[in-house]
């Protein structure tokens, strides 16, 4: 096999762009098209105080990465949300990462505005998914941390798959108002509000994951075992089997639906939490709710405790 581009010998096939590839081309490729993504949405330039999201997977540690080689100088956020062994192996291979990078890793446990309970831990004792209580408390802490920090942006490891996958699910439900946030760029639109940026919304999430393998990136191999069920998971077995079919069809739905532009929906409007002072839609912010909620379900099972300590 030879690379279309320089003749040398190809090892990475892209039936997705219909090419074959040297390593040194595909890696040149890949960090080509998140430049374009950063050009042709206008997410930042090299002056702009960057902060990107990591995990620990193959997304965000690519990201941060490839924004270091394009001249970019993120710094880097790692959210704790428990003290298990996948959190710790997380925070390592996070730590790792930015042993080798320039820029700054900062660390927030998540577990300080619940009295120590994990992400799971509060989930569970509100009876509530897991993954629906962590997205809003990681969304929550990010902007108000990248706010408070003084970043012009946020970046996240978003990836074409994940973004055509989100389209699917929001298209069969017309949502409106999730199709119009699901564009590459949320610009800061409240003075609390931090502008969210998707850098890897052009490459393939099996792109990033060969990148990280030639990079030499370390990350975790598993996905979230609290996912398993959702209505996510469907759909990208549904594009992923397409895509099998006809490659390239991922590119082509998510591709089109930005050359058809962004979809305009009823503006938001936004007042400030009456306890963060971050904005939301009503009196109170989802976050500060939750924050109420598991304090009353705590103490009641605190009383419970106590109650049946004292009859024993």
């Amino acid at each position: 096999m030879k690379c279309n581009i320089c003749g040398g010998a190809g090892h990475v096939r892209l039936p997705h762009f219909n090419l074959k590839v040297c390593d040194a081309h595909f890696l040149q490729l890949v960090e080509r098209r998140v430049e374009r993504a950063i050009q042709k949405f206008k997410m930042f330039d090299r002056a702009s105080r960057v902060l990107v999201a990591v995990s620990g997977g193959k997304d965000s540690l690519s990201l941060w990465h490839a924004l270091h080689r394009l001249g970019y100088a993120p710094d880097a956020l790692f959210i704790r949300l428990g003290v298990t062994p996948e959190v710790e192996r997380a925070q390592a291979l996070v730590q790792k990462a930015a042993a080798a990078l320039p820029g700054r890793l900062h660390v927030l446990d998540a577990t300080s505005y619940f009295g120590g309970a994990s992400v799971q831990e509060v989930a569970r004792m509100l009876r509530r998914p897991v993954c629906a209580v962590c997205g809003l408390v990681r969304r929550y802490l990010m902007n108000k941390f990248a706010c408070e920090h003084g970043y012009d942006v946020l970046a996240t490891g978003h990836n074409m798959t994940d973004e055509a996958t989100a389209l699917l699910g929001n298209l069969l439900h017309w949502q409106d108002g999730y199709l119009q946030r699901q564009w590459p760029v949320l610009p800061k639109s409240h003075p609390r509000f931090a502008a969210k940026v998707k850098p890897l919304a052009l490459n393939y999430e099996q792109d990033i994951k060969q990148y990280a393998v030639l990079r030499g990136i370390e990350h975790l191999e598993e996905s979230c075992p609290f996912a398993a069920g959702a209505t996510s998971r469907l759909y990208k077995r549904l594009l992923t089997e397409l895509e099998q079919a006809q490659p390239g069809i991922i590119g082509a739905f998510y591709l089109g639906y930005i050359r058809r532009g962004k979809i305009q929906a009823e503006p938001v409007k936004l007042q400030d939490c009456q306890q963060c002072g971050y904005p939301t839609t009503i009196p109170v912010c989802a976050f500060c709710r939750l924050l109420e909620q598991f304090s009353r379900k705590r103490k009641v099972a605190f009383s419970s405790d106590s109650a049946e300590a004292q009859a024993s």
